[in-house]
């Protein structure tokens, strides 16, 4: 009889607030036993984590040396280290990047997007050069390229003659449609007293934030958009101060900068909108859009492949500039009394992570 299946998975991207990359990593995680219900799960991380919750048996191994101060080079050089110690059968990184392994071990890697290559100003220095020295030699290794779109796993094709395996971030069921208490409370809570365009994003140049402040206000001043409000949700990164400036010379008379909110208002933020705009320059894949769409709000997005995954047929798509926008808006409001919004098929956490467990097995004989 087989011994039951040792899994080590790279939890770097633990320690950060679960959105993103961090959220998609850990709703899989937390989803695995239930498929591999005998295996035992080996968690290498830089600093001890709270995992109180996971389901299955899980060991933590940590090394808090200096190396954690940076997540690349503690991957680098202080994990590989870790995983030797425990016979693994598999290895799973779901920070695109992957430690000194035994060259037996089997080894998948998550790819998210191509930001680093398609709009390299959002990284800081050192983070692009981890991508310049490690990102081809990393996927190389791999035994398995796991990727989250259909749009990402064409560009891997494209870029690197490698095929990987698609599997799309989970549609949380919170992100539903909202009651009119619900919508009220959340309205009240930020001071949406009036109609509202929605944008989720963090102030990362591709988000492209700045340009849809910029329209949203050309238009307020031309009265094409005389009641409503534009809220923004997403961290606020100081050295993109182009923002700041908007928001401040706006003084909150038509724009509302929301911050990070609490995860379970999100759904009435997303149902209130009168549209939800994604004007982003790229994405590997555009949780935001179907998520929006899922709460009953209609999406104006930009026009990219990863997006339109989200998006579906029922949303508007433009170019991401100050035109497209305003075209878009303005599309949109019309839409809105013409048209019911059908509710989008996605799969859910615990289906994406079956796929996931099932390539895990294949690579470790047990398939």
């Amino acid at each position: 009889m087989n011994r039951p299946l040792r899994i080590g998975i790279d939890g770097t991207l633990f320690r950060e607030q679960p959105r993103g990359h961090s959220l998609y990593a850990m709703q899989l995680f937390h989803e695995l036993p239930s498929f591999l219900p005998d295996a035992q799960f080996f968690l290498y991380t830089p600093s001890p984590l709270e995992l109180a919750k996971f389901p299955g048996k899980l060991t933590q191994r940590v090394d808090s040396s200096w190396f954690a101060k940076s997540p690349v080079v503690w991957q680098k050089l202080a994990e590989g280290k870790l995983c030797r110690t425990d016979a693994l059968d598999v290895f799973w990184s779901p920070y695109v990047f992957l430690p000194k392994l035994p060259r037996d071990l089997p080894a998948a890697v998550t790819v998210y997007d191509f930001v680093h290559e398609v709009t390299p100003d959002s990284f800081h220095w050192l983070h692009a050069l981890a991508f310049r020295l490690f990102f081809k030699r990393d996927l190389k290794r791999a035994q398995s390229i796991i990727t989250i779109s259909g749009g990402t796993q064409q560009r891997i094709r494209n870029r690197f003659g490698r095929e990987s395996i698609v599997v799309l971030p989970g549609l949380d069921e919170r992100f539903q449609k909202q009651s009119d208490a619900q919508l009220a409370k959340v309205r009240q809570e930020y001071a949406l007293d009036r109609p509202y365009l929605l944008n989720v994003a963090t102030w990362d140049p591709r988000k492209n934030v700045a340009t849809l402040i910029k329209a949203f206000l050309a238009m307020k001043e031309a009265n094409e958009l005389p009641d409503y409000q534009l809220a923004l949700v997403g961290r606020k990164e100081s050295r993109f101060a182009e923002i700041e400036q908007l928001l401040q010379r706006d003084g909150g008379r038509h724009l509302r900068h929301l911050g990070y909110v609490a995860d379970d208002h999100l759904p009435a933020l997303y149902g209130g909108a009168k549209l939800f705009v994604f004007p982003s320059l790229y994405e590997g894949y555009g949780m935001p859009a179907m998520e929006s769409r899922a709460c009953g709000t209609r999406v104006v997005a930009s026009d990219l492949a990863e997006i339109r995954e989200a998006g579906g047929e029922d949303s508007i798509y433009i170019e991401p500039t100050a035109a497209g926008i305003r075209a878009g808006i303005l599309e949109g409001l019309v839409r809105i009394s013409q048209e019911s919004l059908p509710s989008p098929v996605a799969p859910s956490w615990h289906q994406s992570a079956g796929i996931l467990a099932a390539e895990l097995r294949r690579l470790a004989g047990r398939g």
